[in-house]
């Protein structure tokens, strides 16, 4: 894993400047929060179900721990509308008119 450096460029009051290649971030009291040199922030994890047999009723086990935004598409990649119950953190059940095969998006 590549580590950017940066540059401090100007300190003002609660505010600092820095560079990096092409860019220059202002940071304020208000959009930074700080963290201990060396600890990881999470990334925001997504999951992809395919659906291979058509069906008109899918359970899906995302294991996200929370209950996500579903986008669903069918083979043709055509967004399909449909109900959605959120049976808990991890699971769901999608309930479409008439039954086909895709794809459910979880974010």
């Amino acid at each position: 894993m590549s580590r950017n450096t940066v540059k401090v460029t100007k300190q003002d009051g609660n505010k600092v400047t820095i560079q990096e290649a092409n860019y220059t971030v202002q940071l304020t009291e208000e959009t930074v929060k700080v963290v201990n040199v060396g600890t990881t922030i999470d990334q925001d994890r997504t999951h992809v179900h395919s659906q291979g047999s058509p069906s008109s009723t899918w359970t899906v086990t995302h294991s996200l721990n929370k209950k996500p935004s579903v986008t669903v598409v069918n083979s043709a990649d055509v967004v399909v509308i449909g109900e959605i119950e959120y049976l808990d953190n991890n699971r769901v059940e999608l309930t479409f008119s008439s039954a086909f095969s895709g794809k459910a998006y979880f974010n």
